[in-house]
């Protein structure tokens, strides 16, 4: 038997129902090994599978990373504005100075 075409087909589940189909076909020449020949285009067609899937998830890893670095950023300027706050003056005494009254409302003087 003299194999002339290959092909190599494959289904990569995406999850939610998606998938991701390639399929390829290869010519083999005079003299080329059917079994090299073959595992070279599975090796291709996984690789171009996976390709745009890992684009994916990089972008999805990515975003991820986008929103801790939002909720981090959000975190120091809240520690910031704590920090820069301008505390009361001690010497800015709201009542006026002298000496305490000695009357009491309780009954004995205590």
């Amino acid at each position: 038997m003299k194999i002339k075409t290959i092909s190599c087909k494959r289904v990569l589940s995406l999850g939610n129902y998606e998938s991701r189909h390639v399929e390829m076909f290869a010519d083999i020449s005079e003299g080329e090994d059917p079994d090299v020949e073959a595992s070279k285009l599975i090796e291709f067609v996984e690789r171009k599978v996976r390709e745009r899937v890992d684009l994916e998830i990089e972008v999805t890893d990515l975003k991820e990373q986008i929103a801790d670095l939002k909720n981090e950023l959000a975190r120091l300027e809240k520690q910031k504005a704590i920090l820069t706050e301008v505390e009361p003056d001690p010497d800015d005494i709201p009542f006026k100075s002298g000496e305490a009254s000695n009357s009491s409302d309780f009954p004995g003087g205590f």
